[in-house]
């Protein structure tokens, strides 16, 4: 790794560790929004526990956007790539042809001069 990772890694680590040691008090968390006395669906967990869940799914449904935003780049990838070998099985298919070099517009080439012995 180098000196610039290590210089982002190390805060990002240590910052992990203090936010975990801060949040260690349990939370009650409810998906019911109606009842605050007694949620259908509630659980008692470490405060730490629902900020990296939060976060683990913010990182899916980001990851998630930007591969479906990508969808046409990869549509037009594959559509370039089957063109590509398109071309070169028929760049491979023409190449047993020799074509004839174009001459028009060249001037023929000098002859030497004779030789007087």
């Amino acid at each position: 790794m180098t000196l610039k990772t290590w210089f982002i890694l190390i805060p990002c680590i240590i910052v992990g560790v203090v936010l975990t040691l801060a949040n260690l008090a349990p939370v009650q968390f409810s998906l019911d929004p109606f009842s605050d006395v007694r949620p259908a669906f509630a659980v008692t967990v470490p405060l730490i526990v629902v900020i990296f869940a939060a976060f683990g799914l913010g990182m899916v449904a980001g990851s998630l956007a930007a591969w479906a935003g990508q969808h046409r780049n990869r549509v037009e990838g594959r559509a370039a790539k089957r063109e590509l070998k398109r071309v070169q099985k028929q760049q491979t298919d023409t190449d047993g042809l020799t074509a004839l070099p174009d001459t028009r517009g060249e001037t023929a080439p000098a002859l030497p001069a004779a030789r007087s012995a």
